[in-house]
């Protein structure tokens, strides 16, 4: 028998991600299965959906004059994997933000609200609104989060220093 293809609606999000990579935008989030509203699976950390994981290889230079890759770096053959690569698999677009939108929400839980998140080179940034988390457009928000300039006020006074002086 075939195993049930889960819709956006039987996940919570915990957590929603922005992201760029290589000039694409891309969302992914933290999920938990959700069975009702009060009823959100509280064992195990959770899966990710927009995050896919590859097999990272020793690379050896090769050596092969034959070979169509000679002098490039290449998978050590027959090598065990030596760690793991993250890989973004969903594009933000108006499909999958609307797939998402359907996961966020308060919950009965211990869990509380689903957090939003820009994740940029620089750092990761909590979203002001959820609103805004949707709209906004990553060139605007990276200027905004990452080269925003802080303005600092000094208090100024018009009181006159009564110190003495000396002469």
């Amino acid at each position: 028998m075939a195993k049930k293809k889960l819709q956006p609606t039987d996940y919570w999000a915990q957590y929603i991600v922005r992201t760029q990579s290589d000039g694409k935008d891309y969302i992914y989030a933290l999920v938990r299965r959700k069975y009702s509203v009060d009823d959100i699976e509280p064992k195990g950390p959770g899966e990710y959906l927009g995050v896919g994981e590859e097999d990272r290889f020793e690379k050896i230079t090769d050596n092969d004059p034959e070979s169509d890759t000679f002098g490039k770096r290449i998978p050590k053959p027959d090598s065990q994997p030596i760690g793991k690569k993250l890989k973004y698999t969903l594009a933000y677009n108006k499909q999958n933000i609307d797939d998402f939108k359907k996961m966020c929400g308060a919950v009965g839980t211990p869990f509380g609200e689903t957090r939003f998140y820009y994740k940029f080179k620089e750092r990761t940034i909590t979203a002001e609104s959820s609103d805004e988390f949707w709209t906004l457009a990553w060139n605007e928000a990276h200027k905004r989060f990452i080269h925003g300039k802080q303005v600092i006020e000094i208090e100024q006074t018009n009181k006159h220093d009564n110190r003495p002086r000396s002469a």
